[in-house]
């Protein structure tokens, strides 16, 4: 295979540098991607310098870490960061309401009225209930909330 370059070893040093580069690609790239492959580059030079490994070695032990370090950053390190916090319910609007009990404050009148969520009154759309009354959130279009009657006085 005289096409192939002729490496007779990669240093740790450039899995290093690799590493640093793919890095960088991480911070002008969206989303969180790249890291991965960096941890994996940051690895595999920790590796090979302790344990130097032949060339072809060292791609294949590259590929395996990359795919490694996706699956676990992905599924571990994703819920960490988003998982019971502020960060489910991001940018989801007044669908983050759906299943909360509220009470009217103007009348629904012809589909139409208001209801209090937390410390502020929402425009609410759904069956004529005075005010006063318990409604369940059943759905969100915009920033109107669909409201069902909640039977029973639980909230």
């Amino acid at each position: 295979m005289d096409w192939l370059p002729t490496f007779d070893k990669v240093q740790p040093w450039h899995w290093w540098v690799l590493g640093s580069l793919l890095l960088i690609l991480e911070i002008m790239a969206p989303g969180v991607f790249f890291v991965w492959l960096a941890l994996a580059a940051f690895a595999l030079g920790l590796i090979v310098f302790v344990l130097p490994l032949s060339v072809p070695f060292q791609l294949l032990f590259f590929a395996v870490l990359c795919v490694v370090s996706v699956f676990l950053g992905r599924r571990y390190v994703g819920k960490l960061a988003l998982g019971g916090s502020e960060g489910d319910h991001l940018n989801t609007g007044a669908s983050r309401l759906v299943g909360r009990t509220v009470t009217v404050t103007t009348p629904i009148v012809n589909g139409m009225g208001r209801v209090r969520v937390g410390d502020s009154d929402w425009r609410a759309s759904g069956p004529d209930t005075e005010a006063g009354k318990s409604v369940m959130i059943v759905a969100a279009e915009g920033s109107t909330l669909i409201v069902r009657e909640v039977k029973g006085t639980w909230t």
